[in-house]
């Protein structure tokens, strides 16, 4: 495929998400890198996050047959497959995301906010240790 193709479809993924979820919901997420690639023959938008759920990578793969996204959460060094969800829609995107990387949907504000805390301490900590 042509990389300006990838690259179109690629940004097009991430206005996607970004129509679906706030600016301070996407930055829980701890984006650090944001690739346009081919994943299983699909032009995909690869994010590095480090959330409480999900710390690695979020696949974000374009199914272009059935128009909708197929999202795969890989490991830090993309050698495991940790879940995949498919048949996610563009309206869906960025909350579904959200599920998988940083917040579960029956989670209180205040079992969310422990847990978030929790984890930018031990995310501190870690820092601190290197």
């Amino acid at each position: 495929m042509e990389k300006e193709f990838v690259l179109r479809i690629a940004n097009e993924i991430n206005r996607q998400i970004r129509c679906g979820v706030t600016m301070s919901v996407q930055m829980s997420w701890g984006i650090s890198k944001r690739i346009a690639t081919l994943y299983n023959d699909r032009v995909t938008l690869a994010l590095k996050v480090s959330g409480v759920l999900h710390k690695g990578w979020v696949y974000i793969s374009l199914d272009e047959g059935r128009d909708c996204y197929i999202i795969t959460l890989l490991s830090n060094d993309k050698k495991k497959v940790m879940s995949v969800r498919d048949e996610v829609y563009c309206e869906e995107l960025g909350s579904v995301i959200d599920n998988l990387v940083e917040r579960k949907e029956e989670w209180t504000d205040n079992e969310y906010e422990k847990l978030a805390i929790a984890d930018s301490d031990n995310k501190l900590n870690r820092d601190k240790e290197i």
